[in-house]
């Protein structure tokens, strides 16, 4: 069971530990020293559940804000690395294909993840970075051969 947030039962400086973690971006440490509580204290504080609770919900808000942040910046990331695929230097070349692949392959994982109703039954197979790089190796290394017709 989880429990609810619950402001009424953390104290003053519960909640200002909190955020000057999360808020403040101070370490726990520091967070701590700034506000006067011992390891020990703290320790305790991380039996109370309602204290959990509110960690836990900070912990979720943040990640949610970082998702939101990555979502934003994602567009431009990939357009980048499009735009290197066709760099004159193959080694770059080579990177922003595999980072593309490693790409696609993490979102249809994710999207896997999250969804699990609406999960697609086909089998995705997945392919090392390194097993990825091989077969683009060999496929810049094969060079189009000339369809041409036999000479009878």
């Amino acid at each position: 069971m989880k429990t609810k947030r619950d402001y009424c039962r953390l104290g003053k400086r519960q909640l200002a530990v909190i955020t000057d973690i999360f808020e403040n971006t101070l370490t726990e440490a520091d967070a701590l020293a700034k506000n006067h509580v011992s390891k020990w204290l703290y320790k305790k504080w991380l039996d109370n559940p309602f204290f959990l609770a509110e960690l836990d919900a900070r912990f979720d808000e943040a990640l949610r804000r970082s998702k939101f942040l990555i979502a934003h910046c994602l567009p431009l990331a990939v357009q980048r690395l499009v735009q290197l695929i066709v760099s004159e230097k193959e080694e770059t070349a080579r990177k922003a294909c595999l980072d593309l692949i490693s790409l696609q392959l993490s979102n249809a994982g994710l999207q896997n993840s999250q969804n699990p109703q609406q999960q697609n039954k086909k089998f995705t197979p997945r392919i090392s970075p390194e097993k990825a790089s091989r077969m683009l190796a060999m496929l810049a290394e094969r060079e189009p051969k000339p369809n041409s017709l036999p000479n009878n």
